[in-house]
């Protein structure tokens, strides 16, 4: 009896600790239900204005973004106009050189190979050779007659003049090389055998020049080209004119190397190699703006004119 007794106050317990659980969830249930309300208005209202306010966002971003389009293809025409009217043909007859000669120099411990092209039409130029046959996609161009000097880019038709400035300051056209006008010189005969060799002192240090078979042709092409190199100007002995240089070197007091050259081989040419000049487009930074501003308008207005 004294069990059932206390199994019965367990059950009453139970009971009554459930309803008191039961009310305070009741209650806070209630105290947290106009919170809830008053978020999901919130959020609603914010889900209502968001869409639009970015409507109107996007809106302004697609106007900016247009406008911004249509400047930038404005820009990007001028541009090609301008860029138009600054390039200029190379020139108007085609060219062809029968012979070409690959040159190893040797300067400040760095050695490349230069390929020089000549023909007997052209012995006054204008020039083209390699300053290195590693970089094979650009030549070098010197018209000596209208005194330009360019790099080419004759695989696009295109190329750049080079300021007259910046080439006569690195000597790239003509570094004021001479040949003597009568045997006599400063120069020496060191061997009168095959090669002819010659020797010369100066301040700049010992030159050491030898001279292959009798070949004018040859012989013209590799003044004109030491003519093109970038390096102290000297005068050659008279024998140049008609025997080529085969290599040339520069040593100073000390016995150091300073510059040397030597002709690798000579190839003759068939086909000759040919450009058209009057294809290729050169841009010539020293035009003037101005120019180019009359020349596009002489341009549109011809163009009005035949429409």
């Amino acid at each position: 009896m004294k069990m059932l007794s206390n199994f019965g106050h367990l059950l009453t317990l139970a009971i009554a600790v459930s309803f008191i659980l039961l009310a305070a969830t009741t209650q806070a249930q209630e105290k947290l239900a106009p919170a809830s309300a008053e978020t999901a208005t919130a959020i609603g209202d914010s889900l209502g204005l968001s869409p639009l306010a970015f409507e109107a966002f996007l809106a302004d971003s697609l106007q900016m973004d247009s406008a911004r389009k249509v400047q930038k293809n404005r820009q990007a025409n001028l541009r090609r106009e301008i860029n138009a009217l600054s390039r200029t043909p190379l020139g108007s007859e085609s060219l062809e050189w029968h012979q070409c000669m690959d040159i190893e120099v040797e300067r400040a411990g760095r050695s490349v190979v230069q390929r020089f092209w000549f023909d007997d039409k052209l012995q006054e130029g204008p020039f083209i050779w390699f300053a290195d046959t590693l970089r094979n996609d650009e030549w070098l161009w010197f018209d000596a007659e209208e005194r330009r000097m360019a790099t080419l880019f004759l695989n696009s038709n295109q190329g750049n003049y080079i300021s007259r400035k910046l080439a006569e300051m690195s000597r790239m056209m003509g570094n004021g090389t001479e040949v003597a006008k009568k045997k006599a010189s400063k120069w020496k005969v060191e061997n009168k055998g095959e090669p002819l060799r010659y020797v010369l002192e100066t301040e700049q240090g010992t030159y050491t020049l030898a001279l292959g078979s009798k070949s004018i042709s040859k012989a013209t092409a590799m003044v004109n080209w030491l003519k093109l190199q970038p390096i102290e100007a000297f005068t050659l002995p008279v024998d140049v004119k008609k025997r080529p240089i085969e290599s040339l070197e520069l040593r100073n007091s000390e016995g150091l190397l300073i510059y040397a050259f030597n002709i690798q081989n000579t190839q003759e040419l068939e086909p000759a190699f040919t450009i058209d000049p009057s294809s290729i487009q050169i841009n010539d930074p020293e035009r003037s703006l101005n120019v180019i501003a009359r020349e596009r308008a002489e341009k549109k207005k011809l163009e009005e004119t035949s429409e």
